[in-house]
């Protein structure tokens, strides 16, 4: 059974609690990424997606100056987090069942790596591909 570790992206970027959403929406766009880990001292300790930036822009909501509020005030607490040899599956139904975007991946508590459900359906789209190749159509 393959672990996590066949399909995330690792070395993330991340951010501190203490971030600006200007410089998370900065390192999103520079970096073309949708989510980002949030650590302190080493700890992950949230997580920011740009869904979760989304809200900010309701011209309903009266927020001050988006672009000065920390991570801390927009992040997702306690996101889901699987150690690196956490088998696939397992975490595939976990991001399924919490309705999650991302998954971060750790080695021994350590920030290792993260897996998208952009990554997932890339991987399905490949399985697919050779499972059905020379299937018509």
């Amino acid at each position: 059974m393959p672990s996590v570790s066949s399909l995330m992206r690792p070395f993330p970027y991340f951010a501190e609690p203490d971030t600006t959403v200007a410089q998370i929406i900065q390192l999103m766009d520079e970096h073309q990424i949708r989510h980002l880990p949030i650590k302190q001292n080493d700890r992950i300790v949230g997580i920011v997606s740009e869904r979760d930036l989304h809200w900010l822009k309701n011209p309903q909501l009266d927020f001050p100056i988006t672009s000065e509020i920390p991570a801390c005030h927009v992040m997702i607490y306690d996101p889901y987090v699987a150690e690196i040899d956490t088998p696939l599956p397992v975490v595939i139904d976990e991001m399924s069942r919490q309705k999650i975007g991302a998954a971060i991946i750790v080695r021994s508590g350590k920030l290792a790596g993260i897996v998208t459900t952009i990554d997932l359906c890339q991987a399905l789209s490949e399985l697919l591909k050779d499972e059905f190749s020379g299937v018509a159509e």
